[in-house]
C-alpha cells in the first residue's frame, strides 16, 4: 500500500513541475515582430516592426527603454475605426501618426509617456483608420508630414 501510494504521489508531483516549468516558459517567450518599410510622399524610408496581431498591438513599444534610431511601429488593423492609443508602460515620447488606407488623417506630436500615478490619457483619431504609425517624438515634424499625405507601406 505503501509503495502505490508513494507512486502515486511521485507521479503528482512530477506532472506539477513539468506544468510550473511549462507555465514559466510562457511568460518567457519573446514576441518577434516582421519588418516592412513605410515610404513617405518625398521618398523617405522609415523601417518599422509590423503590429499585426492582438498580442502584438496592445505590448506595442511599452516596456522598451528606446526605439531603434530611424525606425518605428507600423500597427495593422483587420478593421477601419477609431483605433484607441495610450502611452501605458511607455519610457519615451513618440509621434503618432493614424493613417486611413495611405493618407494621413490625424497626427499628436510629442505624446509624453504617461506618470505611472495617474490613468493615462487616451487618443483616437477622429475618423477610422487601419493604420497607425508610431515614431521618435520630433521626427513626424523632421519629415514634414502633414495630414492628407499619402504613405506607401512595403512588406
Amino acid at each position: 500500500m505503501n509503495l502505490r501510494k508513494t507512486i502515486f504521489i511521485s507521479i503528482n508531483v512530477s506532472l506539477c513541475i513539468i506544468q510550473l516549468f511549462t507555465f514559466n516558459q510562457s511568460f518567457a517567450e519573446e514576441i518577434v515582430y516582421s519588418h516592412a518599410i513605410v515610404t513617405t510622399s518625398t521618398g523617405e524610408e522609415i523601417p518599422v516592426e509590423v503590429a499585426d496581431t492582438l498580442k502584438k498591438r496592445s505590448l506595442g513599444l511599452g516596456k522598451r527603454t528606446s526605439l531603434k534610431k530611424g525606425w518605428g511601429m507600423l500597427f495593422v488593423f483587420e478593421k477601419r475605426k477609431p483605433h484607441r492609443f495610450w502611452m501605458k508602460d511607455m519610457q519615451f515620447p513618440l509621434d503618432i501618426i493614424w493613417l486611413d488606407n495611405h493618407r494621413i488623417v490625424h497626427i499628436i506630436h510629442n505624446a509624453k509617456p504617461a506618470n505611472s500615478r495617474d490613468e493615462p490619457e487616451v487618443m483616437t483619431s477622429p475618423v477610422p483608420v487601419n493604420f497607425v504609425l508610431e515614431i521618435a517624438a520630433g521626427r513626424a515634424a523632421k519629415l514634414r508630414l502633414k495630414t492628407g499625405q499619402r504613405m506607401k507601406f512595403k512588406f
